[in-house]
């Protein structure tokens, strides 16, 4: 998780692309916690999580993906980010989850 946190968190200030509530058309349903949107920290997070543990605990599999999407889905549905910041963020957790597990 700390891997692609700091991934998560190069890619946020190398891009810097904005929060859909910046437009003035949307408003975020809550607090944002910085201005940054892509990718993903928290569907980044959730799918790392999902799929460390759901190595080491195999019949956790299925409800921790589902939990993971369903922390994916809740920020494009509170306005703090675009699909594609969820998206990014949860092939980041993936592909680096896969890596820590395949060097032990």
């Amino acid at each position: 998780m700390i891997i692609s946190h700091l991934v998560v968190q190069l890619i946020k200030r190398t891009v810097g692309r904005g929060r859909p509530s910046r437009g003035a058309d949307c408003a975020a349903k809550v607090r944002e916690p910085d201005r940054f949107s892509f990718p993903s920290g928290h569907a980044t997070a959730a799918m790392s999580v999902a799929v460390g543990y759901g190595a080491y605990y195999p019949l956790w599999v299925g409800p921790l993906l589902f939990l993971a999407l369903v922390v994916g889905f809740s920020r494009v549905r509170l306005a703090v980010h675009y699909p594609s910041d969820v998206l990014v963020g949860q092939l980041i957790a993936i592909v680096t989850a896969l890596g820590v597990l395949a060097m032990r």
